[in-house]
């Protein structure tokens, strides 16, 4: 059994870049991982570890008083510990405006309205071929970062879509309940939500510096090569950027699936069915 901790950024439209990161960890592990991560905050102190707050040292944050030895360390104990029980780490990026350009309005109906969901909807994908590779057949569990259901609602139901599209997709190969198990839950109550935020912050670093030459600060920096370097397993990360031609060559791949093409006319008729239903009842 594994659970996959999934923390997306780019959702700001100021963002030039969305992400999609992902930790997965055996469920064996999680009460020990909560265990250490809870000495190191009583040790610490405190309450919960939000890595662009505490990297900013936000004077409005339990971090504001902080010296930077102390921010330093905080944040290397974080990433030691996601390293520690994390078995792999993925994160797929993309730059807003070649997703924009390059993706045509029908299939962004299929591949994502947004842009961070296009990249959880992929990620999902390198879930399952690590799945794959490494003889894991039971369904994972996924854990994503909270959205709230009003004040995000939008964002949230655009992520149930994702997961409701690829159980549809798995059942029909026969596979049912391959992504029925997941939640929305609190980073502060979830202490792998809390290292799975140190990794996509760094990711989404890395990225805009990949994609948009944006400096990397000194944190950025430190995390990033502990790590794509700093672990025993040289592929424990996988980070990938997507660039405007590898979009563009998916984007043209895509098109060309019979299967993609099926499930869009799926889509049309179910969304015509129910406007019918709609109009029936006067709405």
């Amino acid at each position: 059994m594994f659970t996959v901790y999934i923390d997306d950024s780019g959702t700001d439209p100021k963002q030039q870049v969305a992400i999609a990161s992902a930790l997965i960890i055996p469920a064996s592990r999680i009460v020990a991982l909560d265990k250490e991560f809870a000495r190191l905050r009583d040790k610490e102190v405190f309450k919960e570890f939000h890595m662009s707050v505490c990297a900013s040292l936000n004077g409005k944050s339990e971090f504001a008083d902080w010296d930077v030895v102390k921010q330093h360390r905080v944040i290397s104990r974080v990433r030691q510990i996601g390293k520690k029980f994390g078995v792999q780490a993925i994160s797929l990026a993309v730059t807003k405006a070649d997703y924009d350009e390059l993706m045509p309005d029908w299939l962004r109906e299929l591949a994502g309205r947004f842009h961070y969901t296009w990249a959880i909807r992929n990620t999902l994908d390198l879930l399952d071929r690590w799945a794959g590779d490494h003889g894991v057949l039971t369904p994972f569990e996924y854990i994503y970062d909270w959205m709230d259901p009003k004040a995000q609602k939008e964002s949230r139901t655009e992520i149930e879509t994702v997961m409701a599209q690829a159980e549809e997709g798995a059942s029909a190969l026969g596979h049912p309940g391959r992504y029925t198990n997941y939640s929305f839950r609190r980073r502060g109550d979830i202490p792998a939500l809390q290292c799975t935020d140190a990794l996509a912050w760094t990711c989404y670093q890395y990225a805009r510096f990949a994609h948009m030459g944006a400096p990397l600060s000194d944190i950025a920096q430190e995390s990033w090569k502990d790590y794509d370097e700093n672990h025993l397993n040289p592929e424990w990360l996988y980070a990938a950027g997507m660039k405007k031609q590898h979009l563009k060559d998916w984007v043209e791949k895509e098109i060309k699936v019979p299967e993609t093409i099926e499930l869009y006319k799926r889509l049309k008729a179910k969304q015509g069915t129910i406007r019918s239903r709609d109009r029936g009842r006067g709405l």
